[in-house]
């Protein structure tokens, strides 16, 4: 077979798969004329019942007609069984009676008597052998059975129950046996009617069911295609996602399907429900993504920076150092070098519980526990230390009772405790009112840290608990911290299950820490 140059070759996959509108209609078609099949085959056979039957009611009649006019004479024995006084005769040649029974005439005018319909077949056999058999025809005219015709008829049984036979050239017919002394009386009715009439209905059928089937085809291959037109919409919105160019940092997907088509049938709608869900997931993912991704390029910036400072601090005291011969000088520069290596342990320190906490946050899994932790006794000598440190402040401390002890790790929680603290007390003036409380409710053990200073800007409320935050970002770093403080805070609390948040305005500043209570 040839294929015109240059034409595509068509994908092996759409050459064997059809479409869903078409299977749907090729479907509909097959049920269509498979009912259309049971039904046509149950009136056929329930119809050629019915007039086989009525045929058969016919045959008994003629029967009956045939068995109470025997012949008049029959050549080579006496009539024994025809009634007292009936004239005997033999049929001429041209098919007329006279009184002669010298010139016997097989078509007798016994055949075609008044009330038989035309192409009824009468025989009568005396011991198996033919006395009479014959027709007459819509004409009038009558013919006689041939030798294989007459064997056939010969095998029927006297019985009650009307049989069918092929006659050869008559065709099919239905016959019944009947006795009348030692004669057997056979008549035989054509079944040419009711098969005529069976076929007539069979090409009734078969119009109706390929006009049927068209109107159908058509019909149904207008109403998928309207159908599933929602469908090709939600395919077209899937379709558009894929030109955008999500490598490049394309976040936007704001192709969504639409609520007429959503609610065209619940089909549709499920799977554009679920199209627009998955969208929506996929754009936010990507956002997060896009802010974690400038997020790690601003750590690594900020990181760079926090490291440089020091490690410039060194190199620039080693150098000096390495100049003086002073004692006194070498052991200032000395402090200053340790000053500043503490400074970087602390800033790599805390990165590595940040990144610790990164893993365990990623891989979902619960930071390592190592028991009860007696936070009443953090939170005390912890705030005995801040007020040793910063006495300046106006240090107030309220707790429970009772020792509040929670489940968790020791060191991370003494490092929120500390980190939050110091928090407060190096970004407000002196003379400045700290309260620190510790109380446990009905669920929940809940850690405040409140002041009376200076309200955290408003735009800095969002990105508190980013990691490399200031409250004034364009303030120097006079404070010496590093930003990660209250993002080891968040990371912390939220390992263990509890939460952090702040409320900031120009009477008061209040962090809350949130822990669930386990057994």
């Amino acid at each position: 077979m040839s294929r015109r140059v240059g034409a595509p070759e068509p994908r092996g996959e759409e050459r064997r798969i059809p479409s869903l509108r078409w299977r749907i209609v090729g479907a509909v078609a097959l049920l269509l004329v498979a009912t259309n099949i049971a039904v046509g085959a149950v009136t056929v056979v329930a119809y050629h019942g019915y007039l086989v039957g009525r045929l058969d009611s016919e045959l008994a009649s003629a029967t009956r007609r045939t068995s109470g006019r025997p012949p008049a004479s029959l050549p080579g024995r006496p009539p024994d069984w025809a009634p007292s006084g009936a004239p005997t005769a033999a049929p001429t040649p041209g098919g007329s009676t006279n009184g002669s029974a010298s010139q016997p005439d097989p078509d007798n005018t016994f055949i075609g008597a008044p009330g038989q319909a035309a192409n009824t077949v009468v025989a009568i056999f005396d011991d198996g052998t033919a006395v009479l058999a014959g027709y007459t025809d819509a004409r009038g005219n009558q013919h006689t059975l041939t030798t294989a015709q007459q064997r056939t008829l010969r095998q029927i049984q006297a019985s009650s129950t009307p049989v069918t036979v092929s006659l050869g050239s008559l065709g099919s017919y239905r016959a019944e046996a009947a006795t009348a002394g030692d004669d057997v009386v056979i008549t035989a009715l054509p079944l040419g009617d009711v098969d005529a009439s069976i076929i007539r209905l069979l090409v009734v059928i078969g119009s109706v069911t390929l006009a049927g089937l068209v109107i159908a085809v058509w019909a149904g291959a207008m109403l998928v295609r309207r159908s599933l037109r929602p469908l090709e919409h939600v395919a077209a919105v899937a379709s558009s996602v894929t030109a955008l160019d999500l490598e490049r940092g394309d976040t936007e997907i704001d192709a969504r399907v639409a609520a007429a088509d959503l609610r065209a049938n619940r089909e549709v709608g499920q799977v554009g429900t679920a199209l627009n869900q998955l969208l929506g997931h996929v754009a936010r993912a990507l956002t997060v993504r896009r802010d974690a991704e400038t997020g790690m390029r601003t750590f690594v910036a900020d990181a760079s920076h926090e490291l440089r400072t020091p490690i410039a601090t060194v190199r620039a005291y080693a150098e000096l150092t390495s100049r003086t011969q002073s004692p006194e000088e070498m052991r200032r520069n000395v402090m200053r070098i340790g000053n500043e290596a503490v400074r970087m342990g602390n800033l790599v320190e805390e990165l590595l519980l940040l990144a610790r906490l990164d893993a365990a946050s990623i891989a979902d899994t619960t930071p390592a526990v190592h028991g009860p932790v007696d936070l009443t006794a953090i939170v005390v000598e912890t705030t005995m230390d801040a007020r040793a440190t910063a006495p300046g402040h106006r240090w107030t401390l309220h707790v429970d009772p009772e020792p509040i002890t929670v489940t968790g790790d020791d060191a991370e929680l003494r490092r929120v405790v500390a980190n939050l603290l110091t928090n407060a007390r190096t970004h407000t003036p002196a003379d400045t009112a700290i309260v620190v409380s510790l109380r446990r409710d009905a669920d929940d053990v809940r850690f405040v840290v409140a002041n009376d200073g200076p309200a955290i800007p408003s735009e800095t409320l969002p990105t508190l608990f980013d990691r490399f935050t200031r409250g004034e970002a364009s303030r120097s770093r006079e404070y010496g911290t590093s930003g990660l403080g209250l993002a080891i805070v968040h990371a912390v609390i939220d390992a263990h299950g509890g939460s952090i948040r702040v409320v900031s305005d120009d009477a008061r500043t209040a962090f809350t820490v949130t822990l669930p209570v386990r057994p």
